[in-house]
């Protein structure tokens, strides 16, 4: 596992334990990222929720959401998926959902890696985006195997400059490394992390509108008001072709179109034809 290093990003993550936040002062501190818990099992929503995600946004810091899942079945895992997504549509997320898991109810491994799986998949497939698993090292060793790190994870270990070995993955995105921080702005001990540019979503670029073109034929004649078409001289052209082409006749053309020389017409030039 890397270890700490000042070219990571700074961030917190917060709920309601952590109270109102002023985040504007939050961010003159370095904090660059932030992540909200947004929801807990299939029905419960965060009281700070709303305000944190709107006032983080809002100051001008990359935002990110958590679910704290309660495992119990594959049905359940599911439905708290959707009770995630459905929380955080309103709101702008910068960083990938992550998925909480640190408790087993009494689960085994197997079950427990399997239920993390499902919500993981099911979170990306109603929301298109992209996830991170959050856990401790002690909490990895014991529960969860080794087909979960083809997802990042955001690790918690405190007091230490690198995170410990787990047994599943080998780098981090996030690292939690204490629970006991003091961040002006916030009135109780935070939980204090360093993030790569891993954590975040992609930027999805808006494609170019190019401007639509309705192509006119280069010589085909267009009508007027005064029951007349118009056709514009081509290379090669003489009023007699022309004449001949519209069914009229060289007279008729020079004097609508006020033509002095009817041997002299040029490439450009618009004729009218009754």
């Amino acid at each position: 596992m890397q270890s700490r290093s000042s070219g990571n990003m700074k961030g917190i993550d917060v709920s309601h334990w952590d109270g109102e936040i002023n985040y504007n002062t939050v961010k003159d501190q370095g904090i660059k990222v932030v992540y909200i818990k947004a929801t807990q099992g299939e029905t419960s929503v965060d009281t700070y929720f709303k305000s944190n995600a709107v006032k983080a946004k809002e100051a001008g810091l990359l935002v990110g959401f958590y679910h704290f899942l309660n495992p119990s079945t594959e049905e359940s895992a599911k439905k708290q998926a959707a009770h995630f997504v459905e929380t955080i549509k309103p709101y702008h997320c910068d960083c990938r959902l992550a998925l909480d898991m640190e408790v087993n109810k009494g689960l085994s491994a197997s079950t427990i890696t399997n239920l993390s799986k499902i919500f993981l998949e099911e979170v990306k497939r109603l929301s298109g985006l992209d996830v991170v698993i959050y856990s401790y090292t002690s909490f990895i060793k014991e529960n969860l195997q080794k087909s979960l790190n083809v997802y990042p994870l955001w690790v918690a270990h405190y007091g230490v400059n690198t995170p410990g070995s787990n047994g599943v993955w080998d780098s981090w995105v996030g690292f939690q490394y204490s629970e006991k921080g003091h961040v002006r702005g916030i009135g109780t001990e935070c939980d204090l992390n360093e993030f790569t540019q891993g954590i975040l979503l992609p930027i999805k670029k808006e494609p170019v509108k190019q401007p639509t073109i309705t192509p006119v034929p280069a010589h085909k004649p267009q009508s007027d008001k005064q029951n007349h078409v118009t056709y514009t001289v081509k290379k090669g052209d003489t009023l007699d072709k022309i004449a001949t082409k519209y069914n009229t006749t060289i007279t008729n053309l020079v004097k609508l179109n006020n033509i002095k020389n009817p041997n002299l017409i040029f490439v450009g030039q618009v004729i009218k034809i009754k």
